[in-house]
C-alpha cells in the first residue's frame, strides 16, 4: 500500500483511466458486433432507468416511485438523434415540460455480468443487469416500484428483439456476500455466491453510475487487510469514496461451494450447453487446485487492467487493454490444464469446438458480406487462431446452421456425456474433501436444481423424452417433410429434414430425423424438442390417408400456441419444490378421420404438461376413456376449457359435429 497520500492519489488516477479505457474497450467490442443492440443496452436502457415519464417506456404513475442514476448524465450519455429514434412522439425533452429525471437517484451502479462485449457475445445473447442499490434507502415499497419499473422495461426490450434481465442487488448484501434476493428465482443463490461475485468482477461492464472500488484494491489480501485498506484510502482522501461502490472482496472461493456450482451449471447446460461446458471446466480446473479455497480468475482480469504490476515479469506489457477478454482467458487457461495430460486431451478439443460455437451462435453469415461492413466472424476467429483456439476442423463448425440432423445429434450426444462425466469426476473429487469442510449449498437448492436434471434425464412411462441436443434454441428445422409409408398392414411415419417429395425421400434416408408408428406422437416428439418451431415450413409426401397437410399445419399452431417451448432455467424453483400437477393439455381426436358413427371405437391422444416441465402422452380407444381422462385432469389438476388449459383439437371431417356431441354428452 502506497504510504505518501499524494503519490497513492496519482496511483489510484492512473488505475482509474486504465479502468476505464478497457470498459470503453468492452463497450466498443459490442458496438462493433451489433450497433443497434449496443445502443439499447448501453445507451438507451440506463436512460429509461434515470427518467419517468408518462410516454416513456417504464413510468410507474407513482409519486412515491425511486429511479434514476448516480453521476448520469442524460444529455451527455443518450443524444438527441438517438432519443428521437426510440422514441420519436415523446414529449419528454420540450423545455415546457416537467423534467423527466430527478435530483435524488437511487441506483448507485449499473453493470452487465457475463457475455456482452466479450469473445462469447451472440445475437441470441440475452443480457443480464446488476442494478445496485441500498434497500434502506428505497425501502420495501420502492423496491417493489423499482422492480416493476424494470419489469416494464424488460417487456418494452424484448419487444424490440433483445431479452434483458434485471437484478436489484442491496449493496450491503452483495458485500457480505449474501444473494438471497431477486436472484433466487431464476440462479438458486445460495448454489454459486462466490463464484457468481467473482464471474461479475471479471466479466461485468460499468454501463453507468459508480465505479466499483474492487479495482483499486490489491489482489492478494486478505478479508482484514482488505477492510483496513478500504478504512484508510478513504479516512486519508485519496480517492472520492461517493463516486465508487464497495461490493467487498474476494480473497478466494472454499472449495465446498463447488458442488453447488456443479448442479448449477449441469441446469444451464440444459439450455444452453457450450457455455456451461466451458465453466464446467472451469470447476474441474479449479478442484485440481492442493488447497482447500481456490485462486480467483477475476483477480488475473484484475491484474491485466489495473494491476499490470502485479503480473509474473514474462506477461507483463504482452497484451493491451483492447485485447483482454474474459472469456478467452479463461477458455486459454481451461485448455493448458486439459492439454496436460493425454487422456484429457480430447476434453481440450472438445472445449475448443464449445468456445467456438459459442462465439458464432446466431451470426447471420450473409449480414456482413454488403455495404462494406466489418465482419466480427473474422475478427474473431483472427484473435482464437493467436491464442491457439481454433477447432482442429473450424471450417466445418462455420456451417453449424448446414449440419445433418444426425450431425446436430450425434455432437449433442458427445456435450453431454461430457457434462454427465465431468458432473461425477467432480462429484467424485468432492466427496474426499466435503467431510471436512461442509455444503455451502442449501438443501432448498439441492432440491431444486436435481429436481431440474430428472426432468431432463429421467425416462417415465408415457413421457416424450428430452434429446441430448447442442442447444433446443438451435435444433428448429426451416423444413421438415413428412412421409407416410406400409408395410405389412401398419403405417410408418418419417420425419425428414429438408423438402422432399415421394421419389426423393427415398435417396436421403440419411436425412430421417425420426420415425414413429402413431403421426401425432411424432409432431409431438418433433414440437417439444425444439425441432419444430414456428418458422418450420412443412411438407407432405404423397399418400392415400384421408390426412392433408392442412390437418397437420393447423395442429401444429395449436401445439405451438399450448406448449411454447420450455427454458429449464425459468422454471419456477416454487412449483419444483411442490408436487408435480398438470397444468395444460391438449385433446386430439380422431386425428386419422377413421369413421365412427355407430361405432364403439374413437381414437384420441391427450397431451399433457406438468409443473416439472415433463410432458406426456396417452392414447384412448374409445370416448368414455377419453371423457373420463377430461374428468380426471378436471378433478385433480383443474384442468378444464372452462379454467382455458385445455384444448380440443378435431380435424375438418364429415362426423365433426358428431364426435364433438360424442365428448361433450
Amino acid at each position: 500500500m502506497e504510504t505518501n497520500p499524494e503519490t497513492a492519489a496519482n496511483s489510484f488516477l492512473q488505475k482509474q483511466t486504465r479502468y476505464k479505457k478497457y470498459n470503453e474497450e468492452r463497450k466498443a467490442k459490442a458496438v462493433l458486433f451489433n450497433t443497434n443492440q449496443s445502443n439499447l443496452l448501453l445507451k438507451v436502457i440506463p436512460f429509461l432507468l434515470h427518467s419517468n415519464y408518462p410516454d416513456l417506456p417504464g413510468f410507474i404513475d407513482d409519486a412515491d416511485c425511486p429511479y434514476g442514476i448516480h453521476l448520469f448524465n442524460p444529455t451527455a450519455e443518450f443524444s438527441h438523434e438517438l432519443f428521437r429514434r426510440y422514441f420519436p412522439n415523446s414529449t419528454a425533452m420540450r423545455t415546457d415540460r416537467p423534467s423527466p429525471f430527478t435530483n435524488k437517484p437511487c441506483i448507485h451502479s449499473l453493470k452487465t455480468i457475463g457475455s456482452i462485449g466479450t469473445i462469447a457475445q451472440s445475437t441470441i445473447s440475452d443480457c443480464d443487469y446488476w442494478v445496485s442499490m441500498y434497500k434502506k434507502e428505497l425501502g420495501e415499497k420502492g423496491r417493489q416500484l423499482l422492480q416493476a419499473k424494470c419489469r416494464a422495461i424488460e417487456e418494452w426490450t424484448l419487444k424490440r428483439g433483445a431479452e434483458v434481465h434485471f437484478f436489484l442487488m442491496d449493496i450491503d448484501q452483495t458485500r457480505e456476500n449474501n444473494f438471497e434476493s431477486e436472484t433466487d428465482e431464476e440462479s438458486a443463490g445460495s448454489a454459486i455466491k462466490l463464484l457468481l461475485k467473482d464471474e461479475l468482477f471479471r466479466t461485468h461492464i460499468l454501463v453507468a453510475g459508480k465505479m466499483l472500488l474492487w479495482w483499486l484494491i490489491p489482489p492478494g489480501l486478505t478479508e482484514g487487510e482488505y477492510r483496513n485498506f478500504v478504512q484508510n484510502i478513504v479516512l486519508r482522501n485519496q480517492l472520492r469514496a461517493n463516486n465508487f461502490i464497495d461490493l467487498g472482496y474476494l480473497s478466494d472461493i472454499p472449495k465446498a461451494e463447488i458442488f453447488g456450482a456443479c448442479l448449477w451449471q449441469m441446469n444451464k447446460a440444459l439450455d444452453s450447453p457450450f457455455k456451461s461446458v466451458i465453466k464446467l471446466a472451469y470447476l474441474e480446473l479449479l478442484l485440481h487446485v492442493d488447497t482447500t479455497t481456490l485462486p480467483l480468475f477475476s483477480d488475473r482480469v484484475k491484474c491485466m487492467v489495473t494491476y499490470p504490476e502485479k503480473l509474473p515479469a514474462a506477461e507483463q506489457g504482452v497484451m493491451n487493454l483492447a485485447e483482454i477478454d474474459p472469456y478467452l482467458l479463461l477458455a486459454r487457461d481451461i485448455i493448458a490444464f486439459y492439454t496436460q495430460e493425454k487422456a484429457a486431451y480430447k476434453r481440450a478439443s472438445l472445449i475448443r469446438e464449445c468456445l467456438f460455437l459459442k462465439a458464432f451462435e446466431g451470426f447471420d453469415s450473409k449480414k456482413y458480406n454488403k455495404f462494406g461492413q466489418t465482419d466480427p466472424r473474422k475478427t474473431t476467429m483472427d484473435i482464437m487462431q493467436n491464442w491457439h483456439l481454433l477447432p482442429e476442423k473450424f471450417s466445418h463448425f462455420l456451417q453449424f446452421r448446414d449440419w445433418k440432423y444426425k450431425e446436430l445429434i450425434t455432437f449433442g450426444a458427445e456435450v453431454h456425456a461430457y457434462l454427465i462425466e465431468t458432473y461425477k469426476r467432480l462429484r467424485g473429487i468432492f466427496k474426499s474433501f466435503s467431510n471436512d469442510t461442509g455444503l455451502t449449498i442449501t438443501e432448498r437448492d439441492i432440491s431444486v436444481l436435481g429436481r431440474k436434471l430428472f426432468t431432463f434425464y429421467e425416462q417415465k412411462e408415457d413421457k416424450i423424452d428430452y434429446i441430448r441436443s447442442v442447444s433446443r434454441d438451435l435444433m428448429a428445422q426451416h423444413h421438415i417433410t413428412i412421409h407416410i409409408t406400409k408395410y405389412e398392414g401398419v403405417f410408418h411415419y418419417y420425419a425428414f429434414q429438408g423438402q422432399h417429395d415421394h421419389q426423393t425421400v427415398k435417396n436421403n434416408m440419411d436425412s430421417v430425423i425420426k420415425r414413429e408408428d402413431n403421426l401425432v406422437r411424432l409432431i409431438v416428439w418433433l414440437l417439444i424438442n425444439g425441432i419444430l418451431a414456428a418458422k418450420t415450413q412443412l411438407h407432405l409426401t404423397k399418400n392415400f390417408l384421408p390426412i392433408d397437410l392442412v390437418d397437420i399445419q393447423k395442429l401444429t399452431e395449436l401445439l405451438l400456441k399450448t406448449f411454447p417451448l420450455i427454458h429449464f432455467s425459468h422454471i419456477s424453483p416454487a412449483n419444483l419444490l411442490k408436487r408435480e400437477t398438470v397444468l395444460r393439455a391438449l385433446a386430439i381426436v380422431n386425428f386419422d378421420k377413421t369413421p365412427v358413427k355407430g361405432a364403439k371405437t374413437l381414437k384420441s391422444t391427450m397431451i399433457t404438461e406438468n409443473s416439472y416441465g415433463e410432458y406426456f402422452i396417452q392414447e384412448y380407444t374409445t370416448a368414455i376413456q377419453l371423457k373420463n381422462a377430461m374428468r380426471n385432469l378436471l378433478t385433480q389438476h383443474y384442468v378444464s376449457r372452462w379454467n382455458n388449459n385445455l384444448e380440443i383439437f378435431i380435424p375438418p371431417q364429415d362426423e365433426q359435429s358428431y364426435i364433438k356431441a360424442l365428448i361433450e354428452g
